[in-house]
């Protein structure tokens, strides 16, 4: 787990885009992951209702607490659903540090 093959895999089968690269899963930056939960949740439903209006322009998010705020919101949806804790820091996330357990945390 955490690598980002497996990673692109996956969200390949849902949409086309955002295009799932290398370059961008091995250091993930915060619109990147804002349009992967949107077009997930276009196609799937995940976590519909969980956020509204500007949350879901990924341009309304100018500083560091309201994207670290987006992330904490949405690694809980994933941690509920999957009914375990997941081993990331949100603001190493927002760093674009431990691909790794970005990538395992987006599997």
């Amino acid at each position: 787990m955490g690598d980002w093959q497996e990673t692109a895999a996956m969200y390949e089968q849902i949409f086309t885009k955002p295009k799932m690269s290398e370059k961008l899963l091995n250091k993930p930056p915060f619109r990147f992951l804002h349009d992967i939960y949107t077009a997930t949740m276009g196609k799937t439903g995940f976590g519909q209702g969980l956020f509204e209006g500007e949350e879901l322009n990924s341009k309304s998010f100018e500083d560091k607490d309201s994207k670290l705020a987006f992330l904490v919101k949405l690694i809980t949806l994933t941690e509920m659903v999957n009914g375990e804790k997941i081993d990331i820091k949100p603001s190493l996330v927002l760093a674009g540090q431990g691909a790794d357990k970005t990538n395992a945390w987006l599997q």
